[in-house]
C-alpha cells in the first residue's frame, strides 16, 4: 500500500503484445487498480488487437469492464482516473489523441451520465520507455531514484517529463518519459509527478521500485503472456488474480 491522500481514484496501465504464432495478430492487456486507499487489489483484461495499428480498437469495453468492476465492490464510479498508455511511438502521439483520448473522453461522460454523476477527472499518460536520454550528476554518477527533469531538455509545446524511478547496479539508468496528454484531474504537474512515482512502488514481484508504474508492468507482463504462450483470451475467473507474474 501507499499513502494516498486521492479517494475515489482509479489508475490503468495498457500495453500491447505482438502474437508469436499469428503476424496480424496482437493483444492489448488492461490492468486497473481498485480504490488503493482501501485494498492494493488489481483487475485485468485482454482483448486482441490489429497487429498493424498503433491504436486500440478494443480499449473502451476494457475500460468499461474495469469500471463494473470498481462500481461492484465499491457501490459507486471512480472520482478520478489516471490512465497510463504504453506501446505507442512519439510519432503518434497526434493520432492518439485525436482518435483514442477524444473517443475515451466523450464515452467516459455518457456512461457517467447513466448513473447520474457527473464524469471523472481524467488524466492521459503517454509512457515512453525507449528513450536515449541519460542524466548525470556533477561527480558522473547516475541520479538518486525519485529525480524528475521537466524542464530544459523536454519539449516546451507539450506538458511531459522525466522520472528516473530506479536504481541500476551497473551501467547508467534509463530515465522513463511520460507525456501528459490530455488531463482535467486537478492535480498540478508536481503532484502527477509525485503520484507516478509513489505507483513505482506498488508491484508485487519486485521489493524496490520499477522503471514504470506497476500497472503498467502489469498489463506488460500479461499481454506478453497472451502473445507468446496462450494465443486465447483467459478466462474471466481469472481478472482479480495476479496469474501472469
Amino acid at each position: 500500500m501507499i499513502e494516498l491522500p486521492l479517494s475515489g481514484l482509479m489508475t490503468m496501465g495498457f500495453d500491447i503484445a505482438k502474437s508469436s504464432s499469428n503476424r496480424n495478430k496482437a493483444y492489448g492487456a488492461l490492468v486497473a487498480s481498485m480504490d488503493l486507499q482501501r485494498n492494493a487489489t488489481f483487475f485485468s483484461t485482454v482483448a486482441e488487437c490489429c497487429a498493424y495499428d498503433v491504436l486500440a480498437n478494443n480499449l473502451w469495453p476494457m475500460i468499461l469492464k474495469a469500471l463494473r468492476q470498481y462500481q461492484l465492490e465499491h457501490q459507486k464510479l471512480p472520482n478520478r482516473i489516471v490512465f497510463y498508455r504504453d506501446g505507442v511511438g512519439s510519432g503518434s502521439l497526434k493520432q492518439l489523441f485525436e482518435y483514442e483520448v477524444k473517443d475515451v473522453v466523450e464515452k467516459l461522460s455518457i456512461e457517467y451520465k447513466k448513473v447520474s454523476s457527473t464524469p471523472p477527472m481524467l488524466a492521459y499518460i503517454v509512457v515512453t520507455k525507449s528513450s536515449n536520454t541519460r542524466f548525470f550528476l556533477d561527480n558522473r554518477s547516475n541520479p538518486l531514484p525519485g529525480t524528475v527533469v521537466d524542464d530544459v531538455v523536454t519539449l516546451p509545446e507539450r506538458y511531459d517529463f522525466y522520472l528516473v524511478s530506479q536504481t541500476v547496479r551497473q551501467g547508467t539508468v534509463s530515465p522513463t518519459n511520460y507525456n501528459v496528454l490530455y488531463s482535467n484531474i486537478g492535480l498540478s504537474p508536481d503532484k502527477v509527478q509525485k503520484l507516478t512515482y509513489k505507483m513505482c512502488h506498488l508491484y508485487y514481484n519486485w521489493s524496490a521500485t520499477t522503471r514504470v508504474p506497476a500497472v503498467c508492468q502489469y498489463a506488460k507482463k500479461l499481454a506478453t503472456l497472451v502473445g507468446s504462450h496462450l494465443h486465447a483470451i483467459p478466462q474471466n475467473a481469472l481478472e482479480k488474480k495476479f496469474y501472469y507474474l
